[in-house]
């Protein structure tokens, strides 16, 4: 069954830690991306630690090769359960941070981003990608299959014919998930049920869960849309 991944992309540590005490008991999986570690460090992979929480350290490693291996061994000292790096980083990238990874005798899932769900067709003309956005993305995700990474985190609208193409174990972790009536700077977004049904192992959800007056409701809806989806 897909599992829910609750993004804590705050900066007060009152809020992130009622968020935490309200949806604990529903969601054992929390990201840790960028915006939360600069403000609180590595403390917080320990509170969420000493809480029986897995973490998703969300920082997407881009870098020279050595860098990026070095700071995958660091990241995985810390027991951090996924992790992921930027697929654009390239090969011999790709191939350290494995290296890293399997030299700390670590379980962390390492994930490789394909493209930003902010992205539109239109965004990645404007960087100067001259493929099909479907066959950028499946490049990409050949490269994380082909150097031994655990999955790629992608968009629900790639969910489909990535699913086709790699066949599990190989995970789909799905970012970008929306109520239908959101608007924001997600572009390629879709619900909690559409995810499972098209294939995704992990279903990330941020905003509509930490901005809410009752986000263990919120949650609680994602979780029952995910169910009625999985018995389909």
């Amino acid at each position: 069954m897909a599992e829910l991944i609750v993004s804590l992309d705050v900066v007060e540590r009152k809020k992130l830690e009622e968020v935490v005490a309200r949806v604990g008991d529903m969601v054992d999986f929390f990201k840790v991306g960028m915006v939360p570690f600069l403000q609180f460090g590595t403390p917080l992979i320990k509170y969420l630690h000493d809480r029986g929480k897995k973490v998703f350290l969300d920082l997407k490693f881009h870098d020279i090769p050595n860098t990026v291996e070095m700071a995958t061994q660091i990241a995985c000292s810390m027991n951090v359960a996924m992790l992921n790096v930027h697929l654009l980083g390239g090969e011999e990238m790709l191939e350290r941070a494995v290296r890293a990874r399997d030299s700390t005798g670590a379980s962390t899932l390492l994930v490789g981003v394909t493209l930003l769900t902010s992205l539109s067709r239109q965004d990645i003309l404007g960087i100067g990608f001259t493929r099909d956005i479907q066959d950028q993305i499946a490049l990409l995700a050949e490269l994380a299959y082909s150097h031994r990474l655990n999955g790629v985190v992608c968009s629900i609208r790639d969910l489909s014919f990535l699913r086709q193409k790699f066949s599990r174990p190989f995970l789909m972790i799905c970012p970008g998930i929306r109520p239908k009536t959101t608007r924001d700077d997600q572009k390629r977004t879709g619900t909690a049920g559409e995810a499972v049904l098209l294939g995704a192992d992990f279903i990330v959800v941020g905003r509509p869960v930490i901005e809410s007056s009752e986000p263990e409701m919120v949650v609680a809806q994602l979780l029952g849309e995910m169910e009625e989806a999985e018995n389909a």
